[in-house]
């Protein structure tokens, strides 16, 4: 039965039920799903801008220092592009870059670059990685080469094997 108000006359008050209570929070627990689904997409996406940029980065400076080795003559004390770290070649190193291991370091949380000494292959571990198929392999991992371009002869990262992260057909990028 509803409950009189005391200072106006004939007005009856409803409470919060149950049922509207249950409603809410079913209504709420929706929102925060897709908010959840939202901020974790942006967050793969982010770490692929991020992987992106870093590659371009690294490109760049095996570009200057192939220029470099031009200008300078050659040197047959110098390893080749294509068997020393890429990652020398930038002004600093990545912030989630953990240095160059045999294997993949079991100590570092995903997200982080390595190189492997062994297959001379600079790695990425994402830390998102839903949206990242790679040709042919069951790890969710990135493997990068130093290779030269065959018309330029420049030298540059390539990916080893093939991978789509996030898939052109649902509005993404390669």
């Amino acid at each position: 039965m509803p409950r009189k108000t005391q200072g106006l006359p004939g007005v009856a008050l409803r409470g919060f039920g149950l049922v509207d209570l249950a409603v809410a929070l079913a209504v709420l627990a929706i929102l925060l799903y897709f908010l959840l689904d939202r901020v974790l997409y942006m967050q793969e996406v982010a770490e692929k801008t991020e992987v992106e940029e870093t590659v371009r980065s690294i490109n760049y400076g095996l570009r200057l220092e192939a220029a470099s080795r031009i200008a300078r003559g050659p040197d047959p004390g110098r390893l080749a592009l294509e068997k020393d770290n890429p990652i020398k070649w930038l002004n600093a190193p990545p912030r989630n870059y953990v240095g160059e291991h045999e294997k993949a370091p079991g100590h570092a949380k995903p997200g982080y670059w390595y190189y492997q000494l062994q297959s001379r292959q600079l790695i990425y571990r994402p830390n998102r990685a839903e949206r990242l198929r790679v040709e042919g392999m069951k790890e969710k991992e990135l493997r990068f080469d130093v290779r030269r371009n065959g018309v330029s002869s420049q030298p540059r990262l390539v990916p080893l094997p093939a991978y789509v992260w996030f898939d052109d057909r649902a509005g993404g990028n390669r």
